[in-house]
């Protein structure tokens, strides 16, 4: 399930409407990757997720990221690490191992 579409993203910000359809769902995509790794996504996308998720786009478009690509089975490494504390608070909500607690051994 996608947590943003392209739709939802030109929704929250509308000057990806100029952007090309291919690199817009490289955002896009990219985007989710990065969430869905991160969080438990509830059904039916929570507004509030959706917004993260946007927020995280908008701050990857800001400059490349991709760190290297390898041919064949297609493949890209990107660096990204999100400091917005206002996507970070929202994120929290669904983390994955939310009121789980950790045992070390």
């Amino acid at each position: 399930m996608a947590i943003l579409t392209s739709s939802d993203l030109i929704g929250f910000y509308p000057e990806f409407s100029t952007w090309d359809a291919t690199g817009l769902s490289a955002i896009v995509l990219r985007a989710n990757v990065f969430v869905e790794g991160q969080v438990t996504i509830p059904d039916p996308v929570p507004d509030e997720l959706k917004l993260a998720a946007a927020m995280i786009a908008k701050d990857m478009a800001q400059d490349r990221r991709v760190t290297s690509v390898k041919q064949g089975d297609y493949q890209e490494s990107i660096t990204y690490v999100n400091n917005d504390p206002k996507v970070e608070e929202i994120l929290n909500k669904y983390r994955k191992n939310r009121g789980q607690k950790m045992w070390m051994i």
